[in-house]
């Protein structure tokens, strides 16, 4: 299927590793042009490098608990790309521990604010776009409880981006912004969360794997493959959606 991604203008925030870097890497393979940020310029400056063998993609350090930052990274990269037809809110303050208001505090400024004002940052340029969407990346722990030790503020926060993200749905779909979710479940990538887990903790690691009915977890392409799609002009119909991601792993009857 041509995803009709080609000459397409999209921003991965926190695109330098992880999930984000999987699907910066799959919107560029399938023809988009593609910004990306992050806090730390010698991860920026990798990822761009690596990144840059495939597509046409530019980056900018940004902290995304910062909306001065986030306006800027957004009002440059639409003035550099001449444009912005697509944004994925992939940053998060995920993995927050400890007690008392100060994961609540960071949760609430990366995940809701920051999301927030991403995309009315973004959305003059959207405005202008033909095939304008948003695509915000939640986690299954939003829709079902997760015994993983991080903060509980990790799923509160991601459930109030899948409510965001449906309300801009109904909000801005008569201006031709489509606005979706994809929640992900336990996805194993290199250096990340569930390799630390799998070195730290074998025991949760295994317990987790187990409950997948194909018993393995998920991969970073998996996801980045469904981003691409509700990206894509080809999911022109999908508009409010949260689509989860995750082999089976939660038993959600989704009536």
């Amino acid at each position: 299927m041509d995803l009709e991604l080609t000459g397409k203008k999209a921003l991965v925030s926190a695109g330098h590793k992880g999930i984000g870097l999987f699907i910066a890497r799959r919107l560029l393979e399938e023809g988009a042009q593609v910004s990306i940020c992050c806090r730390v310029q010698e991860e920026l400056d990798q990822a761009i490098e690596s990144l840059s063998v495939i597509g046409p993609v530019i980056g900018q350090i940004c902290d995304c608990s910062d909306v001065d930052q986030i306006k800027n990274w957004v009002k440059s990269s639409g003035a550099s790309l001449g444009g912005i037809d697509i944004c994925v809110g992939n940053a998060s303050a995920s993995g927050q521990h400890g007690e008392g208001p100060q994961p609540w505090q960071t949760s609430f400024e990366v995940d809701i604010l920051g999301s927030a004002m991403f995309y009315e940052a973004a959305k003059p340029f959207l405005l202008e776009s033909t095939a304008a969407a948003i695509v915000q990346i939640a986690t299954i722990t939003a829709i079902e409880h997760h015994d993983v030790p991080i903060s509980p503020s990790y799923g509160a926060s991601k459930a109030a981006t899948i409510n965001l993200i449906a309300q801009l749905a109904q909000r801005w779909g008569a201006e031709g912004i489509r606005a979706n979710t994809v929640s992900p479940g336990p996805i194993m990538i290199e250096q990340g969360r569930w390799d630390d887990i799998r070195g730290r903790m074998p025991d949760l690691y295994e317990r987790d794997r187990l409950q997948h009915p194909s018993q393995r977890m998920g991969t970073g392409d998996e996801i980045a493959d469904v981003v691409a799609f509700l990206a894509s002009p080809r999911a022109s119909w999908v508009n409010g959606a949260n689509v989860v991601v995750d082999g089976g792993y939660t038993k959600q009857v989704g009536f």
